[in-house]
């Protein structure tokens, strides 16, 4: 009972709309509950029961009573609910555009709406009941009894598509959708029915029809189209016609189809432009404005190049890329055709521009001329499109030949002969020009004439008649006063013509050879006129004559194919000739002399190139001539590019003779003089003529005797030294073995004499004439130096020297091994004497003595704190004494040099070193 209750609650408080069959549900569950509740009343209350459970039962079924009441308000609302949502039903089902109909298992017609009954053309009282395939034509009633068993066989929806018809027999294209649904409870069976919506599709039928029909056509149309046509779309042809197939040279579709929209085509346009972009902008076109038309080069399946001219529309297609209709058109015959147009109406103009051909037209009824901006151009106007009258023209004519042009040009307009005239015209400018023109009077069919001519500026070829008319009156006025000669001869050599003062010198007069052959009369000159009578032309110099009388003749020949004749310009040359071999001699001449010159010769002309080059100059220098000349000199020998050649040659190019002594060569060792002298070329100076002279074996001979002398002169000087040293040796042994053994004596037999003590002051000075003896002595020979050698004796002469008032400091370095005698003598008297110098000349007050011997070498320096000199006041005469001169001799006779490094009052350092 609760759950009853809630489910009627759940319907009054809106819940889901119950259909008419629940509603019936609803009722009969009520009914059996009430039947329930009367029995427990009537029957139950029989029992045993107490007064109690009487009167809970009561109120019970007084609770019932309220719920039926209230369920059965409900009920009541759900009915009327029912009854809308039917109404509702029955109008969206009776007025749908959709036919519905409710058949049997068996086919009848059991319910339709309004749109069916109409369709089947009858009211639904007369349809109801009926076999529905009463309305379908005999030929299709078995796939409609198909149709209706695949309905009763399954339970999803089945389609179909045939012709019904009405009840007056009309026919009509009808979609079905059918679906089984079990027995209604309104019809009380169970047996299944079907729901079938019936749909009219005549109109779309006959829409897919006229397609198809339209499509048929088209496709026809495409197929047995004489023009080629292709479909594509995307980027590639999805279809041809055989027209296309022909027009390519393909034998089957698939050469086309399927193959992008360039395939058969360049990869570039002749224009440069990409052909694939090309194909690209016009699809864009056609698909923007419904068309394009465009042309492109294309090629046939064979290779061969054709140019086909495209017309591009675009098919719209829902869903899908669109598709291009592309109708193709071989037009390489008629761009050919247009090209050889042009080519021919280039060749019209190149023509006329290169013969400087003007056009004009003369409209002879309406008496007004056209003419092209050349033609206004020879008349000297500028150019105006604008027709003009023809006395303007007249107006310019020059006024002695007006008359006679306007008469030729009305004889050939009525006689309709051809004009050719020439005249002049006068410019606005006051410059005369001539004109030819030449044309023709052409009368109209309809009426009318005028006169079509062309024009050309002749003033040219008036002055070039002129200008050849004057030359030949020169060139006769050269042939009778100039030697000359022209002649002119038939093809087999005769004279037709010779003419000329040049005649004159053989004796003839002119014309005089006239009728004779050339072979005959001047047999030198036959193999050059076979040249000439046989088309060439030819440049020749013959000489004739005597060695006494030479006559040299330069002749120029040539054939004269017009005139078929050979002519042949001869001048005397004799002359030039002679001077020509003179020259050449003289240059002969002095080639020679150039080329046997022991001196390299080399002209230069002013701006410093070179002009001429011996043999010699390439011996010196390295250069043949024939890389030098004509170069620059300072190119040539980079060495010279100085500021002294410049200034040299700019001496010598102002008139003065440069010669420059001991220049060293770049290429090789040794040296030359250069002897510059200016060239001069009547009266003024042109160039330079340079002679480079090799002093190289000079100099060596210079040198070699040089040194031949210095060693003559050493040689005599170590003599000198040699009897020098010999000469103090001997008096240094007198004076110590006689005057000073004799002094010697002398003091001991005073000494010890018997008689009166002698003077303490003469024995002091005979000892001190002892003493003196025995110095002169040492320092005449220095014995020490002979015994123990160069140290030794430097140590006891600077012992000797310090008492005397000049401290010498000594700085001796590996001297314990004795050097060559000439060596210690020569360094021990060099030393000697500049320390005599330092104490008598330059007052010294100190001495610094240093001698090494290292490296094979014996070094010595001395310096002094004196008064100093001036270097460059000495005398360098050899022998002037035991100076500084002598010591000069003594180093140089070992093979050294003195150095002196001396100032004023600043002391002196004399410094050498020689081979030990």
């Amino acid at each position: 009972m609760d759950t009853d209750y809630n489910a009627d609650m759940d319907a009054q408080q809106g819940g889901p709309a119950r259909r008419p069959a629940d509603v019936r549900a609803a009722l009969a569950s009520l009914q059996s509950r009430a039947e329930r509740r009367r029995y427990l009343v009537t029957h139950a209350a029989a029992d045993s029961q107490t007064p109690q459970d009487v009167q809970r039962l009561m109120q019970e079924l007084q609770v019932h009573q309220i719920e039926l009441e209230m369920q059965y308000e409900e009920l009541l609302l759900a009915q009327a609910e029912a009854q809308n949502a039917r109404a509702q039903y029955v109008d969206l089902y009776d007025f749908a555009p959709v036919g519905y109909f409710t058949l049997t298992d068996a086919g009848l017609i059991h319910q339709l709406n309004l749109c069916g009954s109409q369709m089947l053309g009858s009211v639904r009282q007369r349809l109801a009941g009926r076999r529905f395939a009463l309305f379908v034509p005999l030929e299709a009633r078995p796939e409609f009894g198909q149709f209706l068993a695949r309905i009763f066989t399954t339970d999803r929806t089945v389609s179909a598509e045939m012709v019904l018809l009405r009840e007056d027999g009309t026919p009509f294209y009808a979609q079905m959708e059918g679906l089984r649904v079990e027995g209604a409870p309104e019809t009380a069976s169970s047996r299944p029915h079907c729901r079938l919506a019936v749909l009219d599709t005549t109109a779309r039928r006959n829409a897919t029809d006229a397609l198809a029909a339209s499509e048929a056509r088209f496709r026809r149309l495409f197929a047995e189209s004489n023009d080629a046509v292709v479909l594509l779309q995307g980027q590639t042809y999805i279809d041809c016609n055989s027209a296309a197939l022909r027009l390519l040279g393909a034998t089957h579709k698939t050469e086309i189809v399927g193959r992008g929209m360039a395939a058969h085509a360049p990869v570039l346009q002749p224009n440069g432009q990409p052909t694939a972009s090309l194909f690209r902008e016009s699809i864009g076109e056609a698909l923007r404005t419904g068309s394009r038309r465009c042309m492109a080069r294309m090629h046939k399946i064979t290779g061969e190049e054709i140019w086909m001219e495209a017309v591009l529309t675009p098919i719209e297609q829902e869903g899908a890329h669109p598709l291009i209709h592309i109708l193709w058109r071989d037009v390489t015959a008629d761009r050919e055709a247009a090209a050889q147009l042009r080519a021919s109406e280039a060749r019209l103009s190149l023509a006329l521009d290169a013969s400087e051909t003007g056009v004009f037209t003369w409209d002879i009824t309406n008496n007004h001329l056209v003419w092209d901006a050349r033609s206004q151009a020879i008349f000297g106007h500028p150019y105006s499109p604008l027709p003009v009258a023809v006395e303007l023209l007249m107006e310019s004519f020059h006024p002695e030949d007006r008359d006679r042009v306007m008469a030729a040009t009305n004889d050939a307009i009525a006689t309709g002969a051809p004009l050719a005239v020439d005249y002049r015209i006068g410019w606005p400018d006051g410059s005369v020009h001539h004109v030819s023109s030449a044309g023709r009077s052409v009368v109209q069919p309809g009426g009318g004439s005028f006169f079509a001519g062309v024009l050309r500026d002749v003033t040219a070829l008036y002055a070039a008649e002129e200008e050849l008319h004057y030359k030949s009156l020169v060139l006769e006025r050269l042939l009778s006063n100039m030697p000359m000669t022209l002649a002119r001869f038939q093809p087999d050599g005769t004279y037709l013509e010779a003419v000329g003062a040049g005649l004159r010198a053989v004796g003839l007069q002119d014309n005089e050879l006239v009728g004779r052959n050339v072979f005959e009369a001047f047999a030198p000159i036959g193999q050059y006129m076979r040249q000439v009578l046989s088309g060439r032309a030819v440049n020749f110099m013959v000489e004739i004559g005597t060695e006494e009388q030479p006559l040299a003749f330069q002749n120029f020949g040539f054939f004269d194919e017009q005139r078929e004749q050979g002519v042949v310009l001869s001048v005397d040359v004799t002359e030039a000739v002679q001077q020509k071999k003179q020259l050449e001699a003289e240059k002969e001449f002095t080639e020679s002399l150039l080329e046997n010159s022991v001196d390299g010769i080399v002209a230069l002309d002013r701006p410093g190139n070179i002009a001429a080059w011996n043999s010699q100059a390439t011996h010196y220098f390295g250069h043949p001539a024939a890389a030098v000349l004509g170069r620059s000199m300072v190119e040539v020998l980079p060495q010279l590019d100085c500021d002294e050649t410049r200034q040299v040659l700019g001496r010598v190019l102002a008139g003065e003779q440069v010669v420059l002594q001991g220049q060293a060569f770049a290429h090789r060792t040794g040296h030359y003089d250069a002897y510059h002298v200016p060239l001069r070329q009547e009266g003024s100076i042109t160039g330079v003529l340079i002679m480079f002279r090799d002093v190289t074996e000079r100099d060596r001979m210079a040198e070699e005797a040089t040194q031949l002398r210095l060693r003559q002169q050493q040689d005599l000087l170590s003599a000198i030294l040699t009897t020098q040293e010999n000469e103090r040796k001997r008096i240094a042994e007198a004076l110590h073995n006689g005057l000073g053994q004799l002094l010697y004596a002398t003091k001991l037999s005073l000494e010890s004499g018997a008689g009166a003590a002698p003077a303490p002051a003469a024995l002091k000075l005979l000892h001190e004439a002892i003493r003196t003896t025995r110095t002169i002595s040492f320092e005449l020979t220095p014995g020490i130096l002979e015994d123990f050698g160069l140290r030794t004796a430097l140590e006891e002469l600077s012992k000797r020297i310090t008492p005397a008032g000049l401290p010498v400091h000594l700085h001796l370095a590996n001297l314990g091994k004795r050097l060559r005698p000439q060596v210690e003598i020569a360094v021990y008297r060099i030393v000697q004497e500049l320390l005599n110098n330092a104490m008598k000349h330059a007052r010294a007050t100190e001495v610094v003595v240093h001698v090494a011997h290292e490296n094979g070498r014996v070094e010595v320096s001395v310096e002094d704190n004196g008064t100093g000199f001036d270097p460059h006041a000495l005398t360098d005469q050899p022998l002037a004494g035991m100076g500084l001169s002598g010591v000069r001799n003594r180093v140089a006779l070992l093979g050294g040099q003195l150095k002196i490094n001396s100032q004023l009052g600043r002391g002196t350092i004399i410094s050498f070193d020689v081979d030990e």
